[in-house]
């Protein structure tokens, strides 16, 4: 699977059906009754976005320059939004 950003494109794992639904599971446990986001949580479900993935340290480089960890942020949420296929609600 290919996720583009950042004017690069990625190549990551796909996921198992059982992985994308522990995905799911955990992001919806990250969002309380109020709508507020447990941050701890969704952290932790970027550590397994990147596992799954199969991206490490050594990927976050464009164009010869580290990625900031909030791009590093940016992109595995992608990924994680990719692999549960989210869009936005027009």
């Amino acid at each position: 699977m290919k996720v583009k950003m950042f004017k690069k494109e990625w190549e990551v794992n796909n996921p198992t059906y059982k992985e994308k639904r522990e995905l799911h599971k955990a992001r919806m446990s990250t969002i309380d009754s109020g709508g507020n986001i447990d941050t701890e949580k969704y952290y932790d479900i970027l550590e397994q976005v990147e596992k799954v993935s199969g991206l490490s340290e050594s990927d976050y480089v464009v164009k010869d320059k580290p990625l900031s960890m909030n791009d590093i942020d940016s992109l595995l949420t992608k990924v994680l939004t990719d692999y549960l296929s989210v869009s936005k609600k027009g």
